[in-house]
C-alpha cells in the first residue's frame, strides 16, 4: 500500500488551482495502489490454487505396471501380474492381453493356441483385471501356472513352450483413470502413460478370469 501525504486546504479564501490538482493526483495514485494490491493478491491466490491442484493430482495419480515371469517365491511358475505403483487408486476401464499383437478373450485361449495338445487340461489360475479398481500399492495376479512335475512330459514341454511365447510374443495395453477422472492409456512397461480425455471400453477385449 502506498501512503499518500495528507493535503490541507488553505484556511483563507478559495482553494488555489494547485490544491485541486494535488487532490486529483492523490486520488489517482490511491486508485492505482488499490488496483495493484488487488492484482498482487489475485496472483498470489492463483499460484496457491495451482500448487494445491498439483499436490492433489500428485497424491491421487495411479501408475500401472505389468510384469511376467517364470519363477514365483522361488518355485517354477509362469505368472502375469499388474501392480499399481502410483499414489492413488486406478480405475481400470479396459485391459487387453495380446498374443502376437492380437487381443485374447482369456489366457486359456492363449494357452490352447500355443499348446493345443493339452486340450484344455492345463491347471492354472486366472483373475479378471477390467473393469476393476486397483488400490495404490496393490498387485493383481492375472495368471499363474505351476510347472508340471512327474512323468507328464507333454504338459512340461507345453509349459516351456508357453514360457518362450510369453517372453517374445506377449504384450498388453490398458486404459485407466484416477479418482479425479484423469485418464491414461499405456502399455504398462514403465514408460510415461499417454493422457486421454476418457477411457472407452466399447470395442476393447478385456480377458475374463
Amino acid at each position: 500500500m502506498i501512503d499518500l501525504p495528507k493535503l490541507n486546504k488553505p484556511e483563507a479564501g478559495p482553494a488555489p488551482r494547485w490544491f485541486h490538482i494535488a487532490v486529483a493526483g492523490s486520488m489517482v495514485l490511491s486508485s492505482v495502489a488499490a488496483i495493484y494490491g488487488s492484482w498482487r493478491t489475485s496472483q498470489t491466490m492463483s499460484a496457491l490454487v495451482k500448487e494445491n491442484t498439483r499436490l492433489v493430482m500428485a497424491s491421487s495419480t495411479p501408475l500401472l505396471e505389468f510384469s511376467s515371469g517364470n519363477v514365483t517365491d522361488g518355485k517354477p511358475q509362469l505368472s502375469f501380474s499388474v501392480q499399481n505403483v502410483g499414489n492413488g487408486p486406478a480405475r481400470v476401464v479396459w485391459f487387453e492381453l495380446k498374443s502376437d499383437g492380437k487381443p485374447v478373450p482369456h489366457v486359456a485361449a492363449m494357452v490352447d493356441a500355443v499348446a493345443p495338445e493339452l486340450q484344455g487340461k492345463a491347471y492354472f489360475t486366472t483373475a479378471t483385471i477390467a473393469p476393476r479398481l486397483i488400490s495404490a500399492g496393490k498387485e493383481i495376479r492375472l495368471f499363474s501356472w505351476d510347472r508340471p512335475v512327474g512323468s507328464d512330459t507333454v504338459s512340461h514341454d507345453a509349459w516351456i513352450r508357453f514360457d518362450k511365447h510369453r517372453q517374445h510374443k506377449l504384450s498388453v495395453q490398458a486404459c485407466y483413470c484416477s479418482v479425479l477422472d484423469a485418464c491414461w492409456i499405456s502399455d504398462l512397461e514403465g514408460d510415461i502413460p499417454t493422457p486421454v480425455e476418457r477411457c472407452e471400453a466399447e470395442g476393447r477385449l478385456s480377458p475374463k478370469g
